[in-house]
């Protein structure tokens, strides 16, 4: 007959203090230091006033807070079922008259209880501070208990996660390891996963996949955000649920362990087919992403993906079998190898997804645009488009991109992401994602950036209302003193130039930024600014600054300038660029042969012609003298936009 001895007593109790006190008070005191003691430091000082209102209290000191939620709790749960993991604890516990579901409860509990003590402990004295003080300016006191609320219930996600870890292994450094892993999995699979479909299949929006909310997949990186923000009423419910289902599986799976599996890496026969596989399957992913980023090509990809599957194959095996000695076990490396081709040949039978652009029948709305965003409502997200005339034009460039399939981008002159974004009339969504080079592609980008509706959903300046503007701050190049406009009359009148200026502007496939390098940024309701180049070509609206005696506030101009010198010294000498600044300054200013411009005609030209820094396909090298200070700047020509009096110049020298 089994016996009725309850673990529920003093004596064990305190042996289980004895093994895991020590965590527990560690525990305390760091978020004693963290919280209450910072709050009462703050407050003492003479500064206190300046203490700012906080939404939550993971505002104060949150790095160490953050160290110890995702420490503490999986500690705790290593050094609690510690006894698993060594042979004679384990055969001492399993020997008493008790059932194993009693000694589960027991410890789990009792970790459990010695977890959250320290942090009500903080939350009992941060009440008392918070009446003391009188705090209800900066905070209140449902902020300590949701506080105290989220702290309690990530201690549980990863204290549960330590104990359902323990279950599986029998060593517990493994414990430790496993735990992490488990706990970064979600988002680290997932973020392998797309990043390999990317390279599988042609035209996988990877990036796109890759940025929105990856991060919530993994209560650690989920956990990592709360400095800013709050847990939704969803995450509360999913880690719940997460909590239950660890406590009873891990339950489960305590009743079905063998004692015997103390010291072994994995507990459980069927499990060890899965690690080994596992590890080696996201080795091999880890190894294709790995030497992509860092090779882009394609025989390196798959060197990638072999290296990466044997080294984690092989590293698995040194674990379950404790010893380096297991290359000889090829047999189920060939089984693997195997099976991820034929992954990959399936892989490549996906030539409908990677040939499905939307009939214009279908479409509803597409969203294009040359760089990826996070949410179609952030303020700088492109807007998507609706007239057919513009749809149909996405249409075919998707479809001309298609027929271009595999370009090498390592020999690309212009590399540009391409990401479509179609809104279906069946409520669906076909979004897909390319690397281009434009000027394959010329014509085709000219109709659709050049069109009207494209630049009023991808300028920031037609989200703006005239109303809200406060201010036009013009920001002149090497200036700290910048043009401010905030007469109504004169904002309105600027704001309707510019809005004709980018409406008339002539689409270039030419990437090289020349001419001035004054920016314009507008300011509209709270802290809003939005950015807008002031480019050469924007000739009305400099006009308008030049009829109202702004000119020089907001432009370089020839007044600026001391004088130029020119050198095609890069010409002779190929790797001339990659010298440090100062000594390509040096050079110049030191060649005999370089041209010297004080013409205000010839510098007026210069300023326009001369591209934003330095760059090796530029033959012609210059270096601006400002007035101000001595000032010296590199700034180069390219073949198209050199003026030609310095073209003839070094012709005939």
């Amino acid at each position: 007959m089994q016996s009725k001895i309850s673990l529920f007593n003093k004596e064990m109790v305190l042996q289980v203090g004895r093994n895991v006190g020590w965590i527990s008070a560690i525990y305390f005191l760091a978020l004693f230091f963290a919280i209450p003691l910072q709050i009462m430091m703050i407050y003492s000082s003479e500064n206190y006033r300046n203490l700012m209102p906080v939404q939550r209290l993971f505002d104060f000191q949150f790095p160490i807070q953050f160290i110890m939620f995702i420490t503490v709790p999986v500690v705790m749960a290593i050094f609690l079922y510690r006894f698993l993991h060594v042979k004679q604890a384990a055969d001492l516990i399993h020997s008493l008259p008790i059932k194993r579901q009693q000694i589960f409860h027991f410890y789990t509990l009792t970790g459990f209880a010695f977890l959250i003590v320290p942090v009500i402990l903080v939350l009992l004295i941060t009440v008392i501070i918070h009446g003391a003080y009188d705090l209800n300016l900066y905070f209140q006191l449902e902020d300590i208990f949701r506080w105290a609320g989220i702290v309690i219930l990530y201690n549980s996600v990863f204290f549960l996660s330590g104990v359902f870890i323990a279950m599986v292994t029998g060593i517990s450094v493994v414990q430790g390891v496993l735990t992490y892993i488990m706990l970064l999995f979600p988002a680290g699979f997932t973020l392998l996963i797309i990043y390999n479909l990317g390279l599988m299949l042609y035209g996988f929006p990877s990036d796109y996949y890759q940025i929105r909310n990856i991060e919530y997949l993994s209560p650690i990186s989920h956990l990592a955000f709360l400095e800013g923000e709050n847990i939704s009423a969803k995450s509360y419910f999913i880690y719940s649920a997460l909590v239950l289902v660890l406590y009873f599986l891990s339950l489960y799976l305590y009743k079905k362990r063998n004692i015997e599996a103390a010291s072994e890496a994995i507990a459980f026969n069927g499990l060890r087919i899965i690690f080994k596989y596992g590890v080696a399957f996201c080795m091999m992913l880890l190894g294709g992403m790995y030497f992509d980023a860092m090779q882009n090509k394609f025989a390196w990809l798959i060197f990638g993906y072999a290296a990466g599957g044997i080294i984690g194959y092989y590293a698995a095996e040194m674990v379950l079998q404790k010893t380096w000695r297991v290359f000889g076990r090829v047999k189920g490396l060939g089984y693997f190898a195997a099976g991820m081709v034929v992954l990959i040949l399936i892989s490549q039978a996906f030539a409908p997804y990677e040939k499905k652009v939307p009939a214009l029948d279908d479409i509803k709305s597409v969203t294009y645009a040359n760089h990826i965003y996070i949410h179609q409502d952030d303020r700088l997200a492109p807007k998507p488009l609706l007239q057919k005339e513009t749809i149909e034009a996405v249409r075919i460039f998707h479809e001309s991109i298609l027929k271009n399939e595999r370009i090498n981008e390592q020999k690309m002159e212009s590399q540009e992401s391409a990401l479509f974004i179609y809104e279906l009339k069946n409520g669906k969504k076909l979004v897909r994602q390319y690397t281009i080079d434009r000027y394959d592609y010329e014509p085709l980008l000219k109709e659709i950036y050049e069109s009207l509706e494209y630049k009023r959903a991808h300028e920031p300046i037609f989200r703006i209302n005239t109303g809200d503007i406060t201010s036009i701050r013009i920001n002149k190049h090497f200036s700290e003193s910048p043009l401010t406009i905030t007469d109504e009359n004169k904002i309105n009148e600027a704001f309707e130039i510019l809005k004709k200026e980018i409406e008339q502007e002539p689409f270039t496939i030419d990437s090289y930024p020349v001419g001035n390098q004054s920016t314009i940024e507008i300011m509209s309701g709270i802290n809003n600014f939005d950015h807008i180049e002031l480019k050469q070509s924007y000739k009305s609206f400099i006009a308008w600054l030049e009829k109202n005696d702004m000119l020089e506030e907001a432009m370089v101009t020839p007044e600026d300038i001391e004088y130029i010198v020119v050198s095609n010294e890069s010409i002779k000498e190929e790797q001339f660029k990659e010298y440090p600044e100062e000594e390509i300054t040096n050079r110049i200013m030191n060649d005999r042969n370089a041209l010297k411009l004080s013409d205000r005609d010839h510098v007026l030209s210069a300023i326009e012609s001369a591209g934003h820094g330095w760059f090796n396909e530029s033959p012609y090298t210059a270096i601006f003298v400002y007035k101000n200070g001595n000032y010296k700047e590199i700034r180069t020509f390219s073949d198209n936009h050199v003026p030609d009096f310095i073209r003839e110049y070094f012709k005939e020298n």
